[in-house]
């Protein structure tokens, strides 16, 4: 017969685990909450999009087709299918998309058994995970109390909607931000561990490579050379996606050159780079809705380059590594496309929007005066189907 002792005695070892597990702090339970509530004001968003945009049409689009966009549909279809699957479900150029998500899509739906279910799930889980990574890196690194504020400017972002859909933006930013509050508590082989599985996620995380080898080099100390030495291993996956490639097209580069085929994206100077996407944005050879995407785009290249110099000015040189490689990427390119997504993965420019706020709030009031209607109007067009970069 089980003693009341003999009980205590074997609760004990599982008491002592529970005491040791990280528990989240009032802080990060104020910045879970912000999270949540931009959730449901995605639900929000998704009431027009089904109703009172769908023209005069009588059948209104299922709450799941609303989501089933673009690259979510393409990154499901990897995730089903694989790169090269039976004929008629391989997407032309997919290969361009990392196997970091379509793997992690595969892995839900196992249990989850939908894909766009599952596709929603890890962007709403990876993206609370964020979220808290990012208010912790605000606290730590820019100014107390700002945390919460960074979150938001996060959330009320232009292109936010993308941190809902079954896109790659939230699960990378869990594992870059996750990396880069890693380092910073001087924890680097977690630190780099994290980056290289942002890497085969999507190819910033070789720009958050780069900013994590200069913080190393600055910070590390005597743990320097075995810090270095473990992006060998983190790069594994990407390297071995690389070798994948190559023995199935036979191009060591097929994935640049999908780019290319698919998005006609390749390098060009900045200067005409800036010209195609000034002509896209407000001649008459596109639609309305196309031309106030590509002045979006056009903002948000500014705005990546105002916070590159920023981060130059106070010396922040890593941070301005990953900022500066992340937009030369994409204002070299032959036109602006995806720039304000890439604007979400860069947490140096939330965290300084929050410890400018903090000192002015009057700059955070009017940032979230012209955000939000901007990042309204980019939801409905990304859910009513219409291209939203």
């Amino acid at each position: 017969m089980t003693t009341l002792n003999d009980a205590s005695s074997r609760a004990a070892p599982v008491g002592r685990v529970l005491d040791r597990m990280p528990r989240p702090s009032p802080a990060d339970l104020a910045i879970l909450r912000i999270w949540l509530l931009s959730r449901c004001a995605v639900l929000v968003l998704t009431w027009p999009a089904m109703f009172i945009l769908q023209g005069s049409a009588k059948a209104a689009r299922p709450w799941l087709g609303l989501w089933q966009n673009w690259d979510a549909v393409n990154l499901a279809s990897i995730a089903r299918y694989g790169y090269f699957g039976p004929a008629g479900h391989v997407i032309p150029n997919q290969v361009a998309y990392l196997p970091g998500f379509p793997i992690a899509l595969h892995i839900v739906q196992l249990v989850v058994r939908q894909w766009t279910v599952s596709g929603l799930l890890i962007s709403f889980v990876a993206g609370g995970l964020a979220a808290v990574a990012l208010g912790r890196l605000a606290e730590l690194d820019y100014a107390p109390g700002s945390g919460s504020r960074a979150v938001l400017y996060l959330v009320a972002a232009p292109a936010a909607i993308f941190l809902a859909a079954g896109y790659t933006e939230s699960l990378f930013l869990a594992f870059a931000l996750c990396s880069w509050l890693a380092a910073r508590k001087h924890n680097w082989m977690l630190a780099v561990l994290l980056a290289g599985a942002a890497s085969i996620i999507r190819v910033e995380g070789l720009f958050l490579c780069a900013a994590l080898i200069v913080e190393i080099g600055r910070r590390a100390g005597g743990q320097r050379a075995r810090a270095l030495a473990m992006f060998v291993p983190a790069l594994l996956p990407l390297a071995g996606y690389e070798v994948y490639l190559r023995l199935r097209t036979g191009d060591w580069l097929a994935w640049l050159h999908a780019e290319a085929a698919g998005w006609d994206r390749h390098l060009t100077n900045p200067v005409d780079a800036f010209r195609t996407a000034w002509t896209a944005g407000f001649s008459r050879e596109f639609t309305a809705p196309v031309n106030f995407v590509f002045q979006l785009e056009i903002l948000a290249v500014l705005v990546g380059v105002i916070t590159t110099v920023a981060l130059l000015w106070y010396r922040r040189w890593p941070e301005s590594i990953y900022a500066g490689l992340t937009i030369a990427s994409l204002a070299t390119s032959v036109w602006y496309e995806s720039v304000p997504r890439a604007l979400l993965l860069l947490w140096p420019l939330w965290c300084g929007l929050a410890a400018l706020a903090a000192r002015r709030p009057w700059t955070g009031q009017l940032y979230l005066a012209v955000s939000v209607p901007i990042s309204a109007a980019i939801g409905l067009l990304f859910l009513t189907g219409n291209w939203a970069g």
